[in-house]
């Protein structure tokens, strides 16, 4: 088994579906646990969990459909989630919205707002249905998904950095609230990642350009002065999720881990 033993522990993974989320669900599933994703597609939803129990039993993977926006949503399906296990341990919340790149001059403000509703407070609505349901014996964890343009400046990004601001600090304080049930609370700030979204997007980059996207992603690297020197593999991402969600990371909270190949350098 690979890295964190998760034997025996109830995980609920939001934007579950793909990306970000599939990779943490995956790591998850494969030391251990047994998790629900979460994502608004039915068909996505279910598709995706057919790809995590290819080698593993059925039984271990539960597709549900929410929708973050939706505080109703949200409790429904966290309740059905902890009465399919009888347990919550793991929540993992990442949903988001994917913002097209624009200065906050001329952005509408109805994007911002949206993005706002999605992960913010869509953290916040899944946080507040998952605390009371969370166990209270040590394993109880939430691992939100930030992104680096909390930590940095990136052009035409500031909406994303703006919310995930926000996520930094509701990290914090639902440290410190979730302290006194014996509920950690982290967060992993991921880097460049090749996920299908920007797998996607690279290619279309490299054609325009006249590059294969692996060049297109090298150049990238080398401009963000990313010091590996290359973009994470999803796994990589989600084998440190699964770190923070494991007995390991016993005393670890209201952290935010940047898992970004040290794209971003703090000094402090």
């Amino acid at each position: 088994m690979a890295g964190w033993n998760l034997e025996g522990r109830t995980a609920f993974v939001t934007g579950g579906s793909r990306g970000l989320g599939f990779a943490i669900a995956q790591a998850l599933l494969d030391r251990g646990a047994k998790v629900a994703i979460a994502a608004r597609d039915e068909a996505a939803v279910k598709a995706a969990a057919g790809r995590l129990t290819a080698g593993t039993r059925a039984e271990n993977v539960l597709p549900v459909v929410a929708d973050v926006t939706d505080a109703d949503s949200v409790n429904s399906v966290l309740a059905e989630v902890h009465a399919w296990q009888g347990a919550l341990d793991i929540v993992v919340n990442n949903a988001g919205p994917q913002l097209t790149p624009s200065p906050l001059e001329t952005i509408d403000e109805k994007n911002i707002a949206s993005a706002f509703d999605t992960k913010l407070i869509g953290y916040v609505r899944v946080a507040q249905a998952a605390l009371p349901l969370l166990s209270r014996t040590g394993s109880g964890s939430i691992v939100n998904v930030v992104g680096a343009t909390a930590h940095m400046l990136i052009p035409n990004a500031g909406a994303t950095g703006i919310v995930n601001a926000g996520v930094v600090a509701l990290t914090s304080y639902l440290a410190s609230e979730g302290a006194a049930n014996n509920i950690r609370v982290n967060a992993i700030s991921p880097g460049m990642t090749k996920t299908e979204g920007w797998l996607t997007k690279t290619e279309a980059m490299g054609q325009q350009q006249g590059k294969s996207p692996e060049e297109v992603r090298a150049g990238m690297a080398q401009g963000l002065g990313i010091r590996l020197n290359r973009w994470a593999d999803p796994a990589e991402i989600g084998a440190v999720a699964a770190f923070l969600a494991s007995d390991d990371a016993s005393y670890v909270t209201g952290q935010v881990l940047r898992v970004d190949g040290g794209m971003t350098k703090p000094v402090a």
